[in-house]
């Protein structure tokens, strides 16, 4: 049986405060008091939501029935170069979701929402994710240039879901707007009209992306318990996209907002201008 030296709970406690997230699961599970430990250490609060979350999601009985789909479709990603991308990009990412990027453990990705799982917009709840388009798992991973109509100018944005449309979630990425880290689900999907539920296009405002996940979670596992309870039908559990998805933008699924390093080249400058001059009518800007 292994041992382990006995140290000062201030020293271990000291260590599991620098610990990674995958090291902080696995120290819970090494012996019963660095279980009871972990906890009480100080983990900088984005990892400590993660470590929260993945403690939720293992002791939900429907979290262990998506788990063959997330298997069956879960491709290895390079961690490092996909936050690298978006940085190249321009893009200051969020604490807690360059730590989702980097620590998560793939095997446990919630929803269908994972830069190494499928992209295409398919609805096929009962065996692990949701009706729409993960747009994390287009690899290389594209930072987004929105029109942010409150201030009248594009704002750097990922584009983390498209659903049904005009449907689209943005984690904006702008550090003047007063949204920067926040998660807006909007029924404008090309544009933001504001920053906080209730403001015209802004469905829901969730303070960070580790929030957004546990909704996005919420969601499946209600729609796995009404199956299970006979009060839905599976769906299109053929596990096929709904129809064909290309990487061009605007179509019914796909990414809604130009790239960020292409904002000042043809057309796309003269369409986001004309988009913030018009203040966007309801029904979008049009791209296409």
């Amino acid at each position: 049986m292994t041992s382990f030296p006995s140290l000062p709970i201030e020293l271990y406690l000291e260590l599991f405060s620098h610990f990674s997230l995958k090291a902080l699961i696995a120290s819970r599970g090494t012996c019963r008091e660095w279980r009871n430990l972990v906890p009480k250490a100080n983990i900088p609060p984005p990892r400590r939501l993660l470590l929260d979350l993945y403690l939720e999601l293992i002791e939900d009985e429907y979290f262990h029935l998506t788990r063959p789909w997330v298997l069956q479709n879960l491709k290895e990603i390079d961690r490092e170069a996909y936050v690298g991308a978006l940085i190249q990009q321009g893009a200051n990412l969020p604490e807690d979701f360059r730590l989702w990027v980097l620590e998560w453990p793939a095997k446990a990705t919630i929803a269908g929402i994972w830069p190494g799982l499928p992209d295409d917009a398919v609805e096929d709840g009962f065996k692990g994710r949701l009706l729409g388009r993960n747009v994390l798992g287009i690899i290389p991973p594209q930072l987004s240039s929105i029109p942010f109509v409150p201030t009248q100018r594009c704002i750097p944005a990922i584009c983390l879901w498209v659903g049904c449309p005009p449907n689209a979630v943005w984690l904006p990425l702008d550090e003047e707007s007063g949204i920067y880290g926040k998660v807006l689900i909007c029924d404008i999907r090309g544009a933001l009209h504001g920053v906080q539920t209730g403001d015209y296009g802004i469905d829901v405002d969730l303070p960070n992306f580790v929030m957004w996940l546990r909704c996005k979670w919420s969601g499946l596992a209600n729609r796995l318990r009404m199956i299970n309870g006979g009060c839905l039908g599976q769906g299109n559990t053929s596990g096929k996209p709904l129809e064909n998805k290309s990487y061009d933008m605007f179509g019914a699924f796909d990414i809604p907002a130009p790239p960020w390093h292409l904002k000042d080249t043809p057309p796309y400058d003269t369409l986001l201008q004309q988009a913030l001059d018009d203040g966007l009518d309801a029904e979008g800007p049009e791209w296409n």
